[in-house]
């Protein structure tokens, strides 16, 4: 086993231990070959291991009469079918819904979705018969006659048409309420020491809650683990605990993402002396109570701040002679053995509590969304299985950290006992409250002088449980998940028991149906390179090469119109004869060099654009997205015309073909990526271009035509027309052109149409993508948390400057009174400032001009203006503070405002599809955003507002390169779809050819068939 690496952790200015940073960046295989090496067991060992947890299976299977609930309700449910995911629909959101309506319409919905007949019978468990229908009514369980096992599905309809979808919701409500229990201790803390007989049994207590949205949410979090500390100080007190005793300690478990609104990466530098200093404060309270506190573990980009808080506090010189910290490592990370190594370094007492990981799925969306190099997480369960035993066997060689195993693996526990047995230290279990009990009493009934087991407690009430609940329903019920089949007699046991080494040993590499990132299109294209922005090492040398690269000067020389285009059209033939296959060659370099000059691009989004260093990163890859996806186009459109069927003796082909010279008119918001769209697009047709960029962003333009040149793309082939508006009218109107292609305003796109219109010329294609009043609906059956950070971003990032950001919010009233001050606090903890500054949120507007415009509109609207944040005082810069002003109407607002000011209404559930009128009568159809758990009324919603783009429990910006091709309808514009299959054909002509194959001496093929 590798030795700890040499001196201390890094300190919080300096980033975490490189040696972190490096195992974050391993090749999967590579660090599962080195954990393979690592695991000190024999091949007798490991068949001693396999035999003992295959008859600890069989034990639990022996004693099925003494089954759990959870036990039971996960062997009954995979959460792989469409009934456990209806369930949890349910449960997720039932408990939320203040109005009866919603909640009937949501039961409906999932019960009618499901086919709960296979179920039904299955057990003779009246909790899990009364769950299956959800029908566990508040006084007792409706009777299962005979009609129920003929028709099941025609029982149903009539109860609920005898009884009312009411009392389904009731029912519902109740068993949701049951299952909750099962997982929860007690709703408060003094209520889970009273349920669990008091400190009888270890105990972690992990107080519930979502992430803090606001300070609000941070503040009554941390009242709460302060009061968790008080009382349980006490009750070990009294139970006679102390640091002597050989009883196990109670511990408290915290969630740092609870204490601070903002717990993210490029957040750290402000949250890091606030947050450290809450933390030390309950770690304090925590030692003078002889309690062990334990920080909990979150998702992987959140790792390197959360090892800085922790070091903070193990540093502490009052806490040096306490040992009653902890810190919660997930197997599932690539880095979790150098993070044991550099808790080992820290040379101090520690404990450790090692579990699997409960973010997986969360994790492997995320690298792909993000375009990351690689995944933060193995890729195969099997893979995770062998990393744990890895780290195990690294914690029982470290002096100063004790073990804390938590699992609910027959496997694990044996190798964990094996490994155990051959290390003199003392160490322990754990397992979720609710979930494991069986397992592991049989394995303390075979295994003699068995470690301690502490129980996970969760505390809190039903409205927190649910974002937990979900978690472990998901991570333990998958078909996938040995507590969902462990207890199966129909899963033999040498399937439900296997030897994850044995499984890795033979084939490291990763799972096959889970691409790299950057593989995520197949041999179509290469998604972008994203960065990942918990890794400070890299985030750190960006910043670093974008610092060096600002103050770039901006193009002085001005252009003929007339000429350029006359230009273009020299170059028009020879690069309309280049074969398709080298037009996708030259897009594909280009895409290169964007990546190659990210840091360059981002140094002139900040400047010119006023873009934060994430809008920064993420618009050079849709850039880079938009060269390599025309590139495969064209070539897929471009490079073999179309045979078409006729009679025979007859050859018929279509082809596509460049135009001519297009005219490319981009907007000053998104300076790189659609300035380089549309040109990536023109080009890939066959056509050359004259690019004319917004007057705001001429540098950024100036850089991308650079690179075009680099490329191999004749220069001739693009000329770049920096100017205003008196320079686009100009090429608008030169002769020659071929077609326009534009992004910016309606009024501007209208006084195009009417100058190509009126030209004595050709007629052309007029391809606009311009704004729209772009609406969300969030219903009260949305998750509020999800939504408020939904709305945040749609609504504020890059400024509100998007053409699809949110503009106005539709919330059903009946949560509004909590959706909106939660709004308030989120948008509170929003970072104003410079955008070359990576903590920055929101930046400045474009130019004092788009300043003025806005400060006018939120004046005159100041008697309903609800909330807007203030700019701090010395800010140099056009900006203007987030605003949210409540209206009644969609109807109010007689034109579109083009920054961080979001209108909100409350509307009634019975008026939902006046809503949809409201916002179909504006006559844009850009962007929707729907909260809604019930499937029907987001598509309700789709239809009734149909956009270009509609977005179902997610934000509605950052539309992605042929996953979703974006542009509107109506107001907001003509199609097709950038960044979509229909594109290209609009840059081209169609040309369809005919011959006469029989003209050339007989139809040689008709005689052929004899």
């Amino acid at each position: 086993m590798p030795s700890p690496p040499d001196g201390k952790p890094a300190s919080a200015t300096t980033g975490v231990c490189p040696a972190i940073t490096a195992a974050g960046r391993l090749n999967e295989s590579d660090a599962v070959r080195a954990h393979l090496a690592e695991v000190p067991l024999s091949a007798q060992q490991r068949e001693g291991v396999l035999a003992r947890a295959r008859d600890l299976v069989a034990g639990c299977r022996a004693r099925t009469n003494e089954r759990s609930t959870l036990d039971l309700f996960l062997q009954e449910f995979g959460l792989s079918n469409e009934e456990g995911i209806a369930l949890m629909c349910i449960s997720e959101a039932l408990l939320r819904i203040p109005d009866e309506d919603t909640a009937e319409a949501l039961v409906a919905e999932k019960i009618a979705s499901a086919n709960w007949e296979r179920h039904l019978g299955h057990s003779d468990s009246l909790f899990l018969n009364a769950s299956t229908w959800a029908l566990m009514l508040t006084g007792g369980v409706i009777a299962l006659g005979g009609d129920v096992t003929a028709d099941v599905g025609g029982w149903i309809g009539r109860l609920a048409g005898r009884m009312g979808e009411s009392v389904a919701r009731a029912a519902m409500s109740r068993a949701v309420r049951i299952l909750g229990a099962e997982f929860v201790r007690g709703r408060t803390i003094e209520e889970a020491l009273a349920r669990g007989g008091g400190l009888a049994e270890a105990t972690s207590f992990d107080m519930l809650g979502e992430g803090a949205r606001t300070f609000e949410d941070a503040a009554r979090y941390l009242d709460a683990y302060r009061h968790a500390i008080r009382v349980v100080g006490d009750a070990a007190q009294e139970h006679g605990r102390s640091s002597d005793s050989a009883s196990p300690r109670p511990a408290i478990s915290v969630k740092l993402s609870a204490l601070h609104p903002r717990f993210e990466p490029l957040q750290a530098e402000r949250i890091q002396d606030a947050l450290g200093a809450t933390l030390l404060g309950l770690a304090k309270e925590a030692a003078e109570r002889n309690l062990l506190l334990t920080i909990d573990a979150e998702e992987a980009e959140r790792l390197e701040l959360s090892l800085r808080l922790f070091e903070h506090v193990a540093r502490a010189p009052e806490l040096a002679d306490w040992d009653g910290l902890g810190l919660a490592v997930q197997a599932y990370s690539k880095r979790a053995p150098a993070v044991i190594d550099w808790l080992a370094a820290l040379e101090r007492p520690l404990h450790v509590r090692l579990v699997k990981g409960a973010y997986w799925d969360f994790e492997i969306k995320r690298a792909q969304v993000e375009g990351l190099a690689g995944y933060p997480v193995y890729t195969r369960k099997a893979f995770t299985d062998v990393a744990y035993l890895a780290c195990a066997a690294r914690l029982f060689q470290a002096r100063h950290l004790q073990p804390h195993f938590a699992t609910h693996n027959a496997h694990t526990i044996a190798a964990v006992l094996e490994l155990g047995s051959q290390a003199d230290k003392t160490y322990e279990f754990q397992r979720l409250h609710g979930m494991g009990e069986l397992l592991y009493d049989e394995a303390r009934r075979r295994g003699g002088d068995f470690p301690p087991v502490r129980v996970y407690a969760p505390v809190g009430p039903h409205k927190e449980l649910l974002g937990y609940l979900v978690r472990r329903l998901l991570e333990n019920g998958a078909n996938s998940s040995f507590v969902n089949r462990f207890l199966d007699d129909a899963v033999p046991l040498t399937e439900v028991v296997r030897d994850p080494l044995a499984l890795a040993e033979p084939d490291s590499s990763p799972h096959p149906r889970i691409p790299l990132p950057s593989a995520l299109f197949g041999e179509v294209r290469r998604n972008s390179e994203g960065l990942d922005v918990g890794d400070g090492a890299a985030v750190g040398e960006l910043l670093r090469e974008a610092h060096a690269q600002r103050e770039q000067p901006l193009p002085s020389e001005s252009h003929d119109p007339a000429a350029l285009v006359r230009e273009a059209s020299d170059a028009f033939g020879a690069w309309n004869a280049t074969a398709a296959s080298a037009r996708r060659a030259y897009l594909a370099r280009l895409a290169d060099l964007i990546e190659a000059n990210r840091a360059r691009f981002v140094a002139l989004l900040a400047q010119e654009a006023g873009k934060t260093l994430q809008d920064a990163v993420a618009e050079v890859r849709e850039a880079a997205d938009f060269c390599r996806y025309y590139g495969a186009e064209c070539e897929r459109l471009f490079t073999t015309p179309t045979v078409l069927p006729g009679p025979t003796g007859e050859s018929n082909t279509l082809a596509l073909h460049g135009r001519g010279v297009f005219v490319c008119i981009s907007p000053w918001n998104f300076p790189l990526a659609i300035f380089t769209g549309q040109v990536a697009a023109a080009l890939a047709a066959g056509n050359t271009v004259v690019a004319k960029p917004a007057p705001q962003t001429p540098a950024v333009a100036a850089a991308a035509v650079e690179l075009m040149i680099e490329a191999g793309i004749p220069t001739n082939a693009v000329r770049l027309a920096p100017g205003g508006a008196e320079t686009g009218a100009d090429l608008v109107a030169a002769q020659g052109i071929a077609g326009v292609a534009f992004t910016g305003s309606f009024a501007t796109a209208k006084r195009i149409e009417r100058a190509l219109a009126a030209k004595d010329a050709p007629i052309v294609p007029f391809i606009a993508e311009t704004g729209g009043q772009n609406a969300m609906l969030v219903d009260s059956t949305a998750l509020p948390e999800q939504a408020v950070d939904d709305i945040v971003t749609s609504a504020f990032r890059s400024a509100g400057q998007r053409c699809s950001a949110l503009r106005v919010l539709y919330v059903q009233e009946d949560i509004a009174d909590t959706l909106i001050p939660m709004l308030i606090g989120a948008m509170q903890a929003l970072v104003i400032g410079d955008p070359a500054h990576p903590a920055t949120d929101v930046g400045p507007v474009i130019d004092a001009t788009a300043l003025a415009k806005l400060q006018a509109h939120v004046d005159a609207m100041h008697s309903r203006r609800i909330h807007q944040c203030d700019v701090p005082p010395n800010l140099p810069g056009n900006y203007i503070g987030p605003a949210l002003i409540e209206i009644d109407t969609i109807a109010d607002l007689d034109a579109e405002h083009f920054g961080p000011i979001l209108h909100v209404v409350r509307y009634k559930a019975v008026n939902f599809e006046r809503v949809l009128k409201d916002i179909q009568a504006t006559s844009y159809g850009l962007t929707l955003g729907v909260h809604s758990r019930i499937t029907r009324r987001a598509e309700a919603a789709i239809a009734g507002a149909p956009p270009g783009n509609a977005y179902v429990n997610r934000d509605m910006i950052g539309a992605v390169v042929g996953v979703q091709p974006f542009g509107g309808e109506g107001f907001s514009g003509t199609g097709p779809k950038a960044g979509g299959p229909n594109y290209l054909p609009r840059f081209a002509v169609e040309r369809a050819v005919t011959w006469n194959t029989v003209a050339t001496g007989g139809n040689a093929a008709l005689l052929r068939l004899g």
